[in-house]
């Protein structure tokens, strides 16, 4: 193909781009309710997993043609390679069991950056045209979702956020941490684009669905999001165009009513739960514990490693048999509560923290196999993403994605200090409240930087963030009020 061929290609593409961008967009939603089908009807994902892969391939691939700095796509290539090959050169030291799994893994995790640039490269390419079918996809996006949480609540098929308690509104999808981190980084942006407009009614509808949507859900991030959405947007509208009483007036009366209504809400219903559980597992272990003291003529306090390796044996079986019993009981102080026993972060961390010291100083350096994350069949892979990127990359992995993340969060404050009113807009505003409450996501869940689907949504609000003060600031355009 010659040049002029080729420069024609790619000004049809580029003529489409918005509508390319807007597909990328409801795909997204659409994969995940037919994974949850497929998962649950017992098929399997492949299908997905394929189409997901193509996907991928496609935006890469359009993004690095369509760029006219092919040099950095380049070197993030190079930088992944080597950490690539650095994680598979300690996988071999210890005896590679599965790298395929290991590799689909690695995948995973690096969409976040091929994505970020694709996307920044797609806003560089279309403009403000490209940035309108950003919007108007979190909007859509937001509207499939509530409609497949009302559709399962009709027809009786909501997973539920907590299954095994039936609380929680949760709509056709499988994971329930990933999802909540998905609709808290599309809610903003949509109260965001509402409270932007002047007819008030717009603000109030997506006031109402949206505090409702994050309130059902009944986790504690997502109900804590009602508060931070509706302090940012109220913060945003006074940097951004002075106080509108109206809209302040909506935003503070949505919060207030979910405030009131806690006591009755899902999320303090599965707190209620959670500490009945604890309650009824504690008086089993103590009993379990009075029994042993009972048999063994001791008592815990004297013979730790006696009495209490019936619940020990209960709650941490996996790594008893892995690392033995005196190492874990250390790591535990001997302790009898339940509570801590049943902690599955804290058991994942340390789980992950021994295997790490007994593989040695590589392992610290990038990471550890995903497969030596598994015993009797399950993982112990950690879900805390910032964690988890150390566990599975070492230090070099955790200090690129710290690095990739960080810059955003300069450029964000670089331009504020240059020229605050410019860059605080209400659509800023609301693209940085969803940037914090996925980092937030990030530090105490695994639900963004290792799942695909929830990593796609911090990509674009990267993107955007980078087209709010640096590309638009290259081509001249102002942000809109």
């Amino acid at each position: 193909m010659s040049k002029q061929q080729s420069g024609k290609t790619q000004q049809g593409i580029r003529k489409f781009l918005p509508q390319i961008i807007l597909l990328l967009f409801v795909l997204q939603p659409v994969m995940d309710v037919v994974s949850y089908w497929l998962t649950v009807l017992e098929i399997g994902t492949t299908i997905t997993l394929l189409v997901r892969t193509a996907v991928l391939v496609f935006t890469v691939l359009l993004g690095f043609a369509l760029s006219h700095r092919k040099r950095a796509y380049i070197l993030l290539a190079s930088v992944l390679f080597l950490l690539a090959a650095g994680h598979a050169y300690v996988c071999l030291l210890t005896g590679y069991a599965d790298p395929f799994e290991d590799l689909s893994n690695y995948i995973r995790v690096i969409q976040l950056p091929l994505f970020t640039f694709c996307f920044i490269t797609f806003l560089r390419e279309s403009g403000e045209d490209g940035y309108r079918m950003v919007e108007r996809g979190f909007v859509i996006n937001f509207a499939i979702i509530v409609a497949v949480e009302v559709l399962s609540t009709i027809t009786g098929t909501d997973p539920h956020t907590y299954a095994n308690k039936s609380i929680g509104v949760m709509g056709w999808f499988y994971w329930p941490n990933t999802q909540s981190a998905i609709i808290t980084a599309i809610i903003p942006i949509s109260m965001a684009i509402a409270a932007r407009k002047k007819n008030i009614w717009w603000l109030v509808g997506a006031t109402a669905v949206s505090f409702a949507v994050l309130y059902l859900f009944a986790t504690r991030l997502t109900y804590l999001a009602i508060f931070v959405c509706a302090a940012g947007v109220i913060i945003v509208l006074f940097m951004s165009r002075g106080a509108d009483k109206k809209k302040i007036a909506v935003l503070l009366a949505g919060a207030v009513l979910c405030g009131v209504a806690y006591p009755i809400s899902p999320t303090h219903k599965n707190q209620l739960a959670q500490q009945e559980v604890a309650l009824e597992a504690q008086q089993e272990a103590d009993e379990m514990i009075a029994a042993a003291e009972k048999r063994y003529h001791t008592t815990a306090e004297e013979s730790p490693e006696l009495c209490l390796l019936p619940v020990y044996e209960e709650h941490l079986d996996g790594m008893l048999e892995r690392f033995g019993t005196q190492r874990v009981m250390e790591a535990y102080d001997y302790t009898s509560d339940v509570t801590q026993l049943k902690d599955w972060r804290r058991m994942k961390i340390l789980f992950c923290q021994f295997l790490m010291n007994d593989t040695g100083t590589p392992a610290h350096i990038f990471g550890l196999e995903v497969s030596d994350m598994m015993q009797d069949g399950r993982s112990y892979d950690v879900e805390n993403d910032f964690h988890g990127i150390y566990y599975l990359y070492g230090i070099v992995g955790l200090a690129l994605l710290a690095a990739f993340l960080l810059y955003f969060v300069l450029i964000i404050i670089r331009a504020l200090l240059k020229d605050f009113s410019r860059y605080m807009t209400i659509e800023a505003g609301g693209f940085g409240i969803s940037f914090c409450l996925m980092l937030v996501h990030i530090y105490f869940t695994a639900s963004i930087l290792r799942r695909n689907n929830a990593s796609f949504y911090l990509s674009v609000v990267l993107a955007v963030i980078y087209y709010f003060v640096k590309i638009r600031q290259e081509t001249g355009n102002s942000p809109r009020a």
